[in-house]
């Protein structure tokens, strides 16, 4: 996941940031309210992590805000011990859940993910671009109903594509994101995986879901209706352009 953390808790240390990395969380930090809206105007994150004792203004303050722009990336507020009235306005202000008091690293990226999830496509498990369907909850990618076998890595670069639709994302957020805690290789790996990736659609049917945005990256788009392809032997289809006087000579030769 890629996170906003915001003021300190709970990334106090070194140690704590480390912890949530092998535990595939990548956070980047911000001190303060202003920098947090200036960040979530530009970026995309898959949560904001919220230190409700903020420098320029409370975290319920800043809720508001983040909702208030019509922004709906998921907030997990952080805070030490609050009466259980606090915690009711900062959850009617917009949070998706909060953590008080003390808390272990695993739990807490547990409830990122927990939270991350219930907002993913309104909580669907199952996704949908053109023809491509994609099902979280099985792993499994069909293309106009049928199963399309997939390696661990070619699921993991379209899932983060279905799950962020419409976003470009760099290959350095496929490399942040599907090779946390290991050894990240070269920033080729991305495009020979998406470049096998879209045979595979491609031959399947689908094959104009992932675009190349150059000096960028990926996205992930609804191809235009037109464009939907059926499998076939492409070789041997006449296009359908082709007048029909026409045809039997591109048969015959």
């Amino acid at each position: 996941m890629l996170v906003l953390h915001v003021g300190e808790m709970p990334f106090r240390h070194a140690e704590d940031a480390a912890m949530a990395r092998q535990l595939g969380v990548h956070a980047e930090h911000v001190a303060s309210g202003t920098e947090a809206m200036a960040r979530l105007c530009e970026d995309k994150y898959d949560i904001v992590v919220l230190d409700l004792d903020l420098p320029d203004v409370s975290g319920q303050e800043l809720i508001r805000h983040i909702r208030a722009a019509h922004l709906t990336v998921p907030v997990l507020a952080v805070a030490g011990a609050m009466p259980a009235r606090s915690r009711a306005q900062v959850l009617d202000a917009g949070a998706d859940d909060i953590v008080c008091g003390l808390c272990e690293m695993d739990e807490l990226v547990a409830r990122m993910r927990a939270v991350a999830r219930r907002r993913v496509n309104r909580g669907r498990s199952s996704l949908r671009c053109g023809g491509v369907e994609l099902d979280m909850a099985s792993r499994e990618v069909r293309v106009n109903g049928v199963r399309l076998a997939l390696s661990r890595r070619e699921y993991s670069v379209l899932e983060l594509l279905f799950v962020r639709k419409g976003t470009i994302l760099t290959k350095t957020t496929f490399l942040t994101q599907l090779y946390v805690g290991t050894d990240e290789p070269e920033m080729k790996t991305i495009d020979v995986i998406v470049c096998r990736l879209r045979k595979r659609l491609a031959m399947a049917g689908a094959p104009a879901v992932i675009d190349t945005v150059w000096g960028s990256g990926y996205v992930l788009r609804d191809p235009p209706a037109a464009e939907a392809v059926a499998p076939a032997d492409w070789d041997d289809a006449v296009p359908a352009a082709v007048p029909a006087w026409a045809a039997g000579a591109l048969a015959a030769a």
